[in-house]
């Protein structure tokens, strides 16, 4: 299956001037409400190449950024390393945007997830794609761990943990651009940033935005049961699985993710 670059929407690229470190972003601009994307760990923010032609064209303002190391973002001081948190709420600031539905993936999620924590009046609504979010809970940790990811991270790629099998083997030269992505977007100097707020199970049941938990059944860091897991503790949530897809739905499978994401939204829009 031949892989072709998505056409894009036309978008300001910059560096946002946050306090400490300039984080790179982009921003199709535009009057409708405002979609926050927020990368994997593995990734920078031209993964949402999918994403960024199928949101803006359904009228939303989206926006992607790059967290400190990552793309052009900048690492800021060694002694002040910032916090993930903090870093987003800079940038909607610098970015005048008030209100903001989030998507995040993976480790993205894990970000948007305690934005959303710490300031829910800014937050219309919270994808979490395949992500594992990470509260200090003893119950999550224990399946966690059941999943044994640790142990097989260093022997294997990047595509091979977050890619599912179906993908892999259908799509060689979409599995090569997920891997070159990925290596183009780190950087050796990348710093370990703290999150900036603990996350608990208390948290998370005070936060009442509407939550879209998305993840594949062959999600090898976020399996449903995690998501189920995640889902008994946040109380305005939906729950979506998608079939034959692994820790990147938004890459493997973009129109089912897509459609989904929009329905989310479309459905908090009109009250149902």
């Amino acid at each position: 299956m031949s892989w072709q670059w998505p056409e894009q929407m036309p978008a300001r690229h910059g560096l946002a001037d946050t306090p400490d470190a300039r984080l790179e972003y982009w921003d199709t601009g535009g009057d409708g409400d405002v979609i926050v994307l927020s990368h994997p760990m593995s990734q920078g923010s031209r993964i949402w190449c999918y994403q960024q032609p199928a949101l803006a064209k359904a009228g939303y303002r989206v926006v992607g950024y790059a967290r400190r190391g990552y793309d052009a973002s900048e690492l800021g001081p060694a002694d002040n390393p910032g916090t993930e948190v903090g870093d987003f709420c800079h940038l909607l600031d610098a970015l005048a945007i008030g209100r903001a539905h989030l998507i995040g993936a993976a480790a993205g999620g894990g970000v948007a997830m305690r934005f959303a924590a710490a300031h829910p009046k800014r937050v219309r609504s919270l994808v979490l794609a395949g992500s594992i979010v990470a509260p200090a809970e003893p119950d999550w940790r224990a399946m966690y761990a059941r999943l044994t990811i640790a142990a097989v991270r260093p022997h294997v790629t990047t595509a091979f943990l977050e890619l599912g099998p179906s993908y892999r083997a259908n799509n060689p030269e979409g599995t090569a651009q997920f891997a070159k992505l990925a290596a183009d977007a780190h950087r050796s100097d990348r710093p370990r940033q703290p999150s900036g707020l603990e996350l608990t199970w208390a948290a998370m049941e005070r936060t009442h935005v509407p939550v879209l938990l998305l993840t594949g059944e062959a999600d090898l860091y976020a399996p449903p049961p995690l998501n189920r897991l995640l889902a008994r503790h946040l109380p305005n949530h939906e729950l979506a699985t998608l079939r034959e897809v692994g820790h990147a739905p938004y890459w493997e499978a973009p129109d089912a993710f897509n459609a989904l994401v929009l329905g989310f939204i479309a459905r908090l829009r009109l009250g149902t």
